[in-house]
């Protein structure tokens, strides 16, 4: 007897979209059974689905809680925690969130790991990973060389940034030298490195030349995080990956020009992973001209319509690989804070929508296959930071990870239909589709937009395969 029955629903698995039963017990799936074929199974309980749309729960790469917002250092204001943002996830469908674990000097790496797992533990409504961070200009060789025991304990993932985004935020940018040493290290231990690639020299020389021209409006922003940035910083990333022989991903791409370069890269058989945005793909630089602009804006910056056009031609032909949020989840107020170039707070609440907008954008209005649907926001993000087949995939012995969508729905969307904050930037946008039940590890966390259990969230741990680290391997 199943602990739980899922009946009659239109299931992505790997192989494709078929009408299935799926049967689950001690949180896995165990049973994936054409509807209809044979005498009923048995289950504690039997959900028919009626024709519903069933994924896998959404995993979400890249988001921040409980951090410290860069241009409101001076007042220590921070961004919403797991369990506000992990709620939205859960009712949007999204079942692992990726966060981030910042080293600080004097730490052993293993500290910042078990610091940031404190604030999820007990506090979230979804699975959850973390990558290590570098925020420092140097990284020291003991703290590089205790990278392997901290990917052997399932830590598979690390991050840096190339530029320290504005000259008002505090310094985070790590130099090029010792990106190169963390990507040795990373490569060695078989982990993924993403990088937030901007050139640090044409960005703050843009700010100069922008404050000098009393060109500080928030309108103004893709002139600082501009394509001559996106395009130089991928090349310089890349570029050292390809000496190292190293995997990287690269978060947030926002221009032409870094679409294009990663598209060459794996051309060339680079292990090379590109990340958009929603919001990138939707709206452009011209929304930061309307009233409260900043709800639009997260770091690099919205740019053309031809860039944005780029980012859905790129998911469709593969050479991008993961539809992630970027979410620093705030109320309205603080979002919008800061209204020039020099103050805007990045990142915004996007994470209960993700799954939504892709399905609106990508198959409804782009016939996108629901296969490369389910990769775009769960399968490939699950491949490159080493969380599949548990997540990510409809399939025997895979974690029972579903997000179930009613696709027959034509939906305005308002703030008063989220969770996560007290705004949303997709305000009075339609839907194709919407979460209708969210099950977690076999658990039944959502149904019917109600919360019925939770927060249920464990720490997951990550191990990258050899395919994804020595070949594009999605």
């Amino acid at each position: 007897m199943f602990d739980l029955l899922l009946t009659n629903g239109l299931v992505v698995t790997p192989s494709g979209a078929h009408p299935l039963d799926i049967g689950i017990s001690r949180g896995k799936i165990v049973s994936l059974r054409a509807t209809g074929l044979g005498s009923p199974d048995e289950a504690l309980r039997v959900v028919d689905l009626r024709g519903q749309l069933v994924v896998p729960g959404g995993v979400d790469p890249h988001v921040h809680t409980n951090s410290v917002l860069p241009t409101a250092a001076e007042s220590g204001i921070k961004c919403f925690g797991p369990d506000r943002v992990s709620e939205g996830a859960i009712y949007g469908g999204t079942t692992t969130l990726v966060d981030f674990a910042h080293w600080q000097p004097g730490d052993e790496l293993a500290d910042s790991f078990k610091r940031k797992s404190a604030e999820w533990e007990g506090n979230t409504y979804t699975d959850y990973a973390l990558h290590g961070t570098f925020k420092e200009p140097e990284i020291p060789f003991e703290v590089l060389e205790q990278i392997p025991d901290a990917v052997a304990a399932g830590h598979g993932s690390y991050k840096v940034w190339m530029t320290n985004t504005t000259p008002t935020r505090p310094k985070q940018k790590t130099d090029l030298g010792n990106m190169w040493g963390l990507m040795e290290q990373t490569a060695a231990a078989g982990a993924m490195l993403a990088v937030h690639a901007e050139d640090d020299d044409i960005v703050m020389y843009a700010y100069k030349k922008l404050q000098h021209q009393g060109k500080t409006g928030l309108e103004y922003m893709h002139h600082a995080h501009n394509n001559l940035s996106e395009k130089l910083s991928f090349q310089r990333a890349i570029t050292l990956a390809e000496h190292v022989g190293a995997p990287i991903y690269l978060m947030h791409v926002s221009a032409r020009e870094g679409v294009d370069a990663i598209r060459e890269a794996r051309g060339k058989g680079q292990p090379v992973y590109g990340e958009i945005l929603p919001h990138y793909a939707y709206f452009t630089a011209e929304d930061y001209r309307q009233e409260n602009g900043a709800i639009y804006h997260t770091y690099p910056s919205l740019k053309s319509a031809d860039d944005r056009d780029s980012m859905w031609e790129s998911l469709l032909d593969g050479s991008l690989s993961t539809l992630a949020t970027d979410g620093v989840c705030t109320d309205l107020e603080v979002k919008t804070r800061g209204r020039t170039i020099l103050d805007a707070t990045g990142g915004h609440a996007g994470v209960e929508m993700r799954m939504a907008v892709a399905y609106t954008e990508g198959v409804a209005k782009r016939n996108l296959d629901l296969t490369r649907f389910v990769d775009i926001t769960s399968a490939n993000a699950a491949k490159i930071l080493g969380l599949y087949p548990h997540k990510g995939a409809i399939a025997i012995g895979s974690d029972a990870d579903l997000a179930v969508l009613d696709t027959t729905v034509d939906r305005r969307i308002t703030s008063a239909d989220l969770h996560e904050a007290d705004y949303t930037p997709w305000e009075g946008y339609r839907v194709a589709a919407w979460p209708s039940m969210t099950v977690l590890r076999g658990q039944v966390i959502v149904e019917d937009r109600q919360l019925q259990a939770g927060p249920e969230g464990t720490l997951l741990e990550q191990h990258v395969s050899s395919d994804v680290r020595n070949r594009p391997a999605c």
